[in-house]
């Protein structure tokens, strides 16, 4: 993850504070051998597992525990507290008797039921705060981000599919190429090739490249990810090229409209008219989504979202068509500017 200066942090904490009506605000990093918190590593400005983020108005601490306490002295901004035997009753006292807001990830069940029980905390969960917070980047984010998809826009600008022989050997070469420059595989490559790219989420198996295979593939690079999706063509294929120029044509009408929109159901909206007047099909997955510490992350572009659009919003916009014999999909990432919606 890159390196954060506090004074980026402080409008972090304040920016969540402005938000809640509490006392204070706890983060848990996530277990050892489970996935880590994003928001945690958001606000603390560091991935350490199985320790606590405690912020209040005015600055914050991280609690650790002894295993990992040396570590977090050396890499934590917030002053580093060893916690006791009885990390329950710590918690208690380091929190309060105030309302505490919490965000745990998804190590969340068992350490709530402690802190609601044992420690008689008055808890209150803030996902959807920090996930809205997380949705506005910042300028050094931004900068995360860009560098996230100039790496993987240049491996899928040089990519030979028919190098390999079958779906799960390109995957590998994908995960390799990321390495080679220094990032890592934001999610498991998505290759489908033939009948397999009418669906969304295909698995990539021992199928041999056909003429036709859709790869979707990003990296993470200083923590940030990126998502894009291209077809690429062996043969001369009227049918298929067709309807993966639709989806491009689509991208580009979609991308001039969505700076109307303020929220992720106008948008929703909006790439249905646009995939229409186009003469493709309704998508079975929406429009596109946030992206940013995670690959999908606020806005949501659903129907029913109310989630906003604002400047420094960054998403990954994917108009598909999906039919009985092949599917096509184009992926790419924007920012929202002051000057409207730009490619990142």
């Amino acid at each position: 993850m890159r390196t954060l200066a506090m004074g980026e942090l402080d409008k972090r904490r304040r920016a969540l504070f402005s938000k809640l009506k509490l006392d204070s605000a706890l983060f848990y990093s996530g277990d050892e051998a489970g996935k880590p918190n994003p928001s945690f590593s958001y606000f603390a400005g560091c991935a350490i597992d199985t320790c606590y983020l405690l912020l209040k108005r005015r600055g914050g601490s991280l609690l650790t525990h002894k295993m990992n306490h040396g570590a977090a002295k050396e890499i934590s901004h917030y002053p580093a507290r060893l916690m006791g035997a009885d990390r329950t009753a710590y918690l208690k006292n380091a929190c309060g008797r105030g309302r505490v807001g919490y965000c745990f990830g998804e190590s969340s069940a068992l350490r709530l039921q402690a802190l609601r029980e044992k420690a008689k905390l008055k808890l209150a969960n803030i996902d959807g705060q920090v996930y809205e917070i997380r949705g506005r980047k910042s300028q050094s984010e931004l900068a995360s981000v860009a560098a996230s998809a100039r790496i993987a826009r240049k491996i899928l600008e040089k990519l030979h599919p028919w190098e390999c022989k079958t779906e799960s050997e390109l995957a590998a070469r994908l995960k390799i190429e990321a390495l080679k420059a220094g990032a890592e595989v934001s999610f498991e490559p998505i290759v489908a090739s033939g009948k397999n790219s009418r669906f969304p989420h295909h698995l990539a198996g021992k199928t041999r490249l056909g003429e036709m295979v859709l790869v979707d593939f990003g990296v993470k690079c200083q923590g940030y990810c990126s998502d894009f999706t291209r077809c690429y063509f062996r043969k001369r294929n009227s049918r298929q090229e067709a309807a993966y120029g639709k989806c491009k044509e689509a991208f580009g009408g979609f991308l001039q409209g969505l700076s109307e929109c303020r929220t992720g159901s106008c948008a929703a909206r909006l790439s249905e008219k646009i995939l229409k007047k186009r003469g493709l099909p309704p998508l079975v997955h929406s429009i596109g989504h946030g992206i940013g510490l995670e690959v999908h992350e606020y806005p949501h572009l659903g129907k029913s979202s109310k989630d906003r659009l604002e400047t420094g919003t960054v998403l990954a916009i994917e108009p598909a068509a999906y039919y009985k014999s092949f599917g096509v999909r184009f992926e790419e990432m924007v920012v929202y500017t002051k000057n409207g919606w730009k490619l990142i």
